[in-house]
């Protein structure tokens, strides 16, 4: 389990241009530590991350974007949504339709490789509904890798509704 200092050491080496941690502004949270960062030249600050997480037990370090507010982002992070990368694994379904309409909302995607002009094409088209359901017919099912960034909402709201059972596992 890392400590603050290991921690702020492995968010150090990956600390975008014009920011530096805020380490004086740093938490820790249930699953890793997090790690503000601030502009070097506040009269020209960066845009587009809130700063950085540091897994205290593996030592992953996850950007965070600015289209959230930081606190749902440190949230969600420790309820296991490590936005990067991840499987979503279906356990039990309780009400198949509301099911469907959270999974639809994740945009969930296939690669169907195919050839053409010397090229092999690996362009991802999203899972119609039905594909979704043929899936699911056999339980627990595995939808992945995805970024949950800006879906994770759809489901905290299956979560607390109940229509189905799932977990959220990184992916390496």
């Amino acid at each position: 389990m890392l400590d603050r200092v290991a921690a702020s050491a492995l968010a150090a080496r990956s600390v975008p241009p014009g920011l530096e941690l805020d380490d004086p502004r740093a938490r820790e949270l249930e699953t890793g530590w997090f790690f503000p960062y601030r502009a070097t030249d506040p009269d020209n600050p960066p845009i587009g991350t809130n700063g950085v997480i540091v897994n205290k037990q593996t030592g992953v370090t996850f950007h965070l974007g600015s289209a959230f507010p930081v606190e749902r982002d440190l949230a969600l992070y420790d309820r296991g949504y490590l936005f990067t990368s991840c499987d979503l694994i279906v356990t039990r379904i309780a009400d198949m339709e509301l099911t469907l309409d959270t999974l639809e909302q994740l945009e969930l995607s296939t690669v169907e490789p195919t050839y053409e002009y010397g090229t092999v094409w690996r362009i991802p088209r999203r899972l119609t509904r039905a594909e979704i359901r043929s899936t699911l017919v056999k339980l627990p099912h595995v939808f992945g890798p995805l970024s949950l960034y800006f879906r994770a909402e759809a489901l905290e709201t299956a979560n607390r509704n109940g229509a189905f059972t799932f977990e959220v596992l990184g992916c390496p």
